[in-house]
């Protein structure tokens, strides 16, 4: 397998979903603990950018192969934090962007990893097939080393990741017919909603 960064977004205030994120049970361990294990056995070692509660979580994953950065203008969104952890994260390598409301399994990550490197594209994305054939748009994605630069000098200014997704051309799209490719934790609904859609994915997982 190609290089490749892992950047776990989990510095949120978690308002809609009443505790921390990172700290909610999944899968039978904390969620920041899952997202680690699985970016682990893909033999990615993630930079973690923290937030809100930081010192507990901090405590929670000390003796994780991990690098922890603190955003103190956490409070200023995602995009603080994505520029933070682009500030420490390695810039020879790929990377795969993903935030801590987003648990994949392992077979999803894989996929997405074999592909993007196939593809040769500055960016790929994950699509989920709806009922009516049309396409939306999932999570995480992965950004290639050369247009790190540009998209940082892009979200310093203001703008939204989102935003450089839709100026740039070389894209790839990865189709997957599990609806988890969706799955985004913002709320308590969500979360226990997610958690069966979870383990109907996980049957679908290579180990």
């Amino acid at each position: 397998m190609n290089n490749i960064g892992g950047l776990l977004l989990a510095a949120g205030l978690s308002t809609r979903m009443g505790e921390s994120k990172p700290l909610l049970e999944w899968n039978g361990k904390s969620l920041i603990e899952f997202h680690i294990d699985v970016l682990n056995s893909l033999k990615i070692k993630p930079t973690i950018v923290l937030g809100f509660c930081s010192e507990t979580i901090i405590q929670k994953i000390r003796n994780y192969d991990v690098d922890i950065i603190v955003n103190s203008n956490y409070k200023n969104g995602k995009t603080s934090s994505i520029i933070k952890g682009l500030d420490a994260i390695s810039k020879d390598d790929d990377i795969l962007l993903m935030s801590i409301d987003q648990p994949r399994p392992k077979y999803i990550l894989e996929k997405l990893i074999k592909n993007h490197f196939q593809s040769g594209k500055e960016i790929t994305i994950p699509k989920f097939i709806l009922k009516d054939g049309s396409l939306r748009g999932g999570h995480p994605i992965i950004l290639s080393k050369k247009i790190l630069d540009e998209m940082y000098k892009f979200i310093s200014s203001e703008k939204t990741i989102k935003d450089f997704i839709l100026s740039k051309n070389s894209i790839n799209e990865v189709i997957f017919e599990d609806p988890i490719i969706k799955l985004d934790l913002n709320n308590k609904q969500d979360y226990f909603e997610g958690q069966k859609l979870f383990v109907k994915s996980t049957e679908n997982d290579k180990e």
